[in-house]
């Protein structure tokens, strides 16, 4: 008999996402050398066997959804090629899709630039998020210079893939709490949205990027540890403040932005012994206005989300509504009910957090450039992604547009670092005897 995995709630929840994105998660590494090809196809055929939802296909039953475990070749989602223009493959590449029943749900590309390798992931979001997409790399990284070195001791977490690991540091009343927090968070209505173009048929999934300088990134984080805010603070503040500035609100306006939360901080050991899969919730940050300064605009910032990071359930709500509906109702009745209880934001942030190189360096090839982003939202959606390697951070905008939109984009970029020059500006003070 063909063996089947039970269709998780995030992976439910996923697949009803594909109406508003491309349910893909996009990485890409930059080493500063060649890789050893044998020993990663080694290592990925290795990683792919050993978790079943990356080699399995999803059945959108009407009644109960599952994944079937399928055969595979390395083939199947493993590509290797030389390139004269990288960037263009790259993009070519992550803005790609994998269908949800196809035998393997992530694709890898191995490019050859030169005297560099360029390494890049896509992976369906139902079986994993970014948090656990992180994990996977480390993992892989781990698990290549072992085979490298000729140790064969490899390992990468295989537990439950079930949402109700998010309770398990709770206990007794607290527990319970937890298991009644039927408030559904997603119904703060918000009606901003960034100003893309209308959808059209020429509209093409692109991933626009914009780097945050060392100097720049190490300024204002020294500040922000002398102002005691985090730099998922400032980073907020900055969006919200351009959010503003781009043209389309007034600036007495309140805007509510949606800022992803890993939920992992809910869960025993960090989830390192759950198994690949979602666990992802979400805070609001609502500002009532713009502010005259940039600074204003953070004490609006942190009113709000100290409020939030004060809720010892941050992130927890809305899933027992979410448990109930998928209970009570077969699938494709459930699946409708959601839709008409959810509101998905139009504007929201993601700080996926820091890629440590250290951890990723496979053989004597280290890291050098890299990013992680979400999936490529359908307009009018939009996020914003965060990642930070070496000093730096990078921004990703990932929409399906048009090249007017890529261009209002690169304009937002440009006042969101401005609204960091002004930060610094404002606040050099703090840090200068």
């Amino acid at each position: 008999m063909d063996k089947t995995l039970k269709a998780e709630l995030w992976d439910k929840m996923q697949y009803m996402f594909r109406n508003y994105y491309d349910r893909m998660v996009h990485c890409v590494h930059y080493y500063d050398g060649k890789l050893d090809v044998k020993t990663l196809k080694q290592v990925l055929v290795w990683t792919v066997e050993k978790v079943p939802v990356l080699h399995s296909a999803f059945h959108g039953n009407l009644v109960e959804p599952y994944w079937s475990v399928e055969d595979y070749t390395l083939s199947d989602f493993f590509i290797e090629m030389d390139t004269d223009d990288v960037e263009k493959d790259v993009d070519e590449f992550i803005t790609g899709d994998i269908p949800v029943d196809s035998n393997v749900q992530l694709r890898v590309a191995l490019f050859h630039d030169g005297d560099r390798d360029v390494l890049a992931f896509l992976v369906n979001h139902m079986c994993m998020d970014g948090g656990d997409l992180k994990y996977f790399m480390k993992k892989l990284a781990e698990n290549y210079n072992k085979l490298l070195g000729g140790d064969r001791s490899l390992h990468i977490k295989t537990g439950s893939r079930s949402y109700d690991a998010v309770y398990s540091k709770l206990e007794g009343e607290e527990l319970e709490h937890a298991k009644k927090l039927y408030k559904n968070i997603s119904q703060i209505k918000d009606e901003h949205y960034f100003p893309l173009e209308k959808p059209a048929d020429t509209d093409y999934k692109m991933i626009v990027r914009r780097k945050i300088d060392r100097d720049h990134f190490a300024m204002f984080r020294k500040i922000g540890k002398a102002m005691d805010v985090t730099v998922n603070d400032l980073m907020l503040t900055f969006y919200i403040r351009s959010l503003y500035e781009i043209g389309m609100y007034g600036d007495d306006e309140r805007l509510t932005i949606p800022c992803m939360v890993d939920l992992r901080r809910h869960i025993v050991g960090g989830g390192e012994d759950t198994g690949l899969t979602n666990h992802t919730g979400f805070m609001q940050c609502s500002t009532e206005r713009k502010g005259e300064t940039i600074n204003d605009t953070l004490i609006e910032v942190l009113r709000s989300i100290r409020q939030s990071k004060k809720d010892a359930y941050m992130g927890l709500y809305s899933l027992p509504l979410l448990k109930l509906a998928y209970a009570i109702f077969p699938y494709v009745i459930s699946e409708t009910a959601i839709k008409i209880g959810y509101l998905n934001p139009l504007i929201g942030m993601s700080n996926v957090g820091i890629l440590e190189d250290g951890k990723l360096k496979m053989g004597d090839c280290n890291l050098v450039d890299g990013f992680m982003t979400g999936a490529i939202k359908y307009k009018p959606y939009m996020q914003l992604a965060l990642t930070s390697l070496l000093g730096e951070v990078t921004m990703s905008i990932a929409i399906k547009g048009s090249d007017n939109d890529k261009a209002k984009i690169n304009e937002f970029f440009d006042i969101l670092i401005g609204n960091i020059d002004e930060f610094i500006a404002l606040n050099r003070h703090r840090i200068e005897k």
